[in-house]
């Protein structure tokens, strides 16, 4: 018996990491596909509405009438700064199942959209806000450029992220500023939400890394970090540098487009 017991622990060992291995890049490409799925949920909206819808206040418990719903419901204002900082995908404002906006360690996906109380002027949830048809794309006109330059997030693969430096992905000087920003928090979840509105704020595994830090829901734990840009980073299983995050990240270019709002030639 104690030979069996021996054999089988040597067998554990050399395979579960493995194994560990392989269910964690299926849950990965799992969660990519649902951020893809929730990418076309949101061009839905848009072609329907005309903008982008607020996000859900991820902290409301299971049960609360408003859990799931844009913040406010009806979205005829401003978002909530409920919302905004503890923003998740409105899964019944987008006439979805909740499971469909969670990623596949069942935490809520995370959702960033360009609409907060300082760039209210350019807020792409407010009525028409995605609406570029009155823009004429036969020259890169000045109302594109002051369309595109106003609206969106930066997303960075590094911090700091200076404007215009190599860290910086997404750009609004450049115009590939980042509409909305779904975040999957991740094997660790930390920062995330449950379906019950508890809000993670200690990892299940390993990090959280300085760079995930910079992703996390809620106000108190993005104290200190700029407010305008978020982290899309290649996957990194260094203690000190560890990040697991799955960030989806379309211009806001692409999604008028994509809901046939973008500019088109005066008559």
């Amino acid at each position: 018996m104690a030979l069996v017991l021996l054999i089988v622990g040597l067998l554990a060992a050399v395979f579960l990491p493995a194994t560990n291995t392989l269910l964690d890049n299926n849950r990965r490409k799992e969660t990519r596909a649902k951020l893809e799925a929730l990418e076309q949920a949101m061009v839905r909206f848009v072609v329907v509405n005309g903008r982008l819808p607020c996000p859900a206040n991820g902290a409301l418990a299971a049960g609360s009438p408003e859990q799931g719903l844009e913040q406010p419901h009806p979205g005829t204002a401003a978002c909530t700064a409920a919302g905004l900082d503890n923003g998740v995908v409105p899964w019944r404002t987008l006439g979805l199942a909740q499971g469909d906006a969670m990623d596949a360690w069942n935490t809520m996906v995370s959702y960033r959209v360009w609409a907060g109380a300082t760039v209210a002027a350019s807020a792409l949830t407010r009525p028409a806000g995605m609406d570029m048809h009155n823009l004429d794309p036969a020259t890169m006109t000045p109302q594109i450029q002051a369309f595109l330059q106003a609206s969106g997030f930066r997303v960075c693969n590094a911090n700091p992220c200076n404007a215009g430096a190599a860290p910086e992905l997404a750009s609004r000087t450049g115009m590939t500023g980042a509409a909305y920003v779904l975040i999957s928090h991740g094997a660790n979840r930390v920062g995330g939400y449950t379906s019950e509105g508890v809000y993670l704020n200690a990892p299940s595994g390993p990090g959280p890394g300085p760079l995930e830090n910079i992703n996390f829901n809620a106000a108190a734990p993005r104290t200190g970090f700029p407010g305008d840009f978020y982290i899309d980073a290649d996957y990194a299983e260094s203690p000190a540098a560890y990040f697991d995050d799955i960030v989806l990240r379309p211009t806001v270019i692409s999604v008028a487009m994509a809901a046939g709002l973008g500019p088109r030639k005066a008559p």
